[in-house]
């Protein structure tokens, strides 16, 4: 029910009113959050994120698949990155621009459960993978032969991954809700989280969220990229001969590998900041002011298309920083002809 503040009130869960709160009487403004030309950019956002998305991570899943050089461990993982993203845009994407077209949840109780928990899974899996690219390559350029994972070990830890995300993230799928908002209104509902006591949903954004599945993973992946740096550039290659050129040549390679790692997790860093920020304001910051959810009216819609369109970038990553995957796309669209 809402509250004099413009909140909703459900089981002793307080509801901040920003954002996915419009509380106007009347029946436009209980509907729809925005006017017609905002509405159309919101879907020309969404729209170029969905296609550039599912085209690109579609195309980097073929293009290891066709090419077995293309099969190593890095890209084992990387196509682990990409299932994820493509899981993020059908399901999250549409769900995510309806939200932000409509005030009340359009999808039904299913879908409810559904989405929030996807999502989560999704970017779990993705920063677990990105944690064992790291992994890898700092394996790869500290001990490349004591310490390898070959490709049957890379694919245990791809099932880890996922089991490991899906498993955390079940609270979501357990407390995530429809919630009616308007007391003369009841098919006009919200979808949200609805925990027994709100501590307990502050503690499991905390840890789950941000601590294991944000702050942990960046420090790590961080060091890892830290070590590799040091170690390249310590390395001395001392003659012409032959050899001393072919080492180069690799060393090169595996420069310009890693540059595309560091530039992946640093956009997906910046992707996804934003919003951590905004809930770590709502869950961990006390009572939201007024003056805040007018920023956060603004911020939040802003914030989530940037998350959602790391779902894009990665594929384009790929093309600019990798010869093997730029001439694995040209292929793919030549084959089409």
């Amino acid at each position: 029910t809402q509250n004099d503040s413009g909140a909703v009130e459900v089981g002793g869960n307080v509801l901040p009113s920003f954002g996915n709160f419009t509380f106007n009487s009347t029946i436009m403004d209980r509907m729809y959050r925005h006017n017609l030309p905002m509405t159309i950019v919101y879907c020309v956002a969404y729209l170029f994120v969905f296609v550039v998305g599912l085209v690109g991570n579609c195309f980097v899943i073929a293009v290891v698949y066709r090419s077995p050089r293309m099969r190593t461990v890095t890209n084992f993982f990387i196509v682990n990155l990409a299932v994820a993203d493509i899981l993020v845009i059908i399901f999250c994407l549409p769900a995510t621009l309806m939200s932000n077209i409509f005030v009340p949840w359009v999808l039904g109780w299913w879908m409810c459960k559904t989405v929030p928990y996807v999502q989560g899974v999704s970017v779990a899996a993705s920063v677990y993978s990105l944690i064992a690219v790291s992994l890898d390559r700092f394996l790869a350029i500290w001990w490349p032969l004591k310490c390898q994972i070959t490709t049957r070990r890379a694919r245990i830890m791809i099932l880890i991954i996922w089991v490991i995300a899906v498993t955390t993230t079940i609270p979501w799928a357990l407390f995530f809700d429809l919630v009616v908002i308007f007391s003369d209104a009841p098919d006009i509902q919200l979808c949200v989280e609805v925990w027994p006591e709100y501590l307990d949903g502050s503690l499991y954004f905390l840890f789950a969220n941000l601590i294991f599945c944000y702050i942990l993973p960046m420090i790590l992946i961080s060091m890892c990229y830290i070590l590799i740096w040091i170690k390249v550039c310590k390395r001395h290659i001392p003659s012409d001969t032959k050899d001393a050129q072919m080492e180069r040549m690799q060393q090169k390679s595996k420069v310009k590998v890693v540059k595309m790692l560091v530039a992946v997790v640093i956009l997906f860093v910046l992707s996804w900041l934003p919003l951590y920020m905004i809930f770590a304001r709502i869950k961990l910051g006390g009572e939201v002011q007024v003056w805040e959810e007018d920023i956060l009216i603004v911020a939040t819609p802003i914030a989530q298309w940037l998350g959602a369109s790391n779902s894009c970038i990665n594929p384009i990553l790929y093309a600019f920083f990798n010869s093997k995957y730029r001439r694995g796309f040209a292929a793919i669209l030549k084959s089409r002809r």
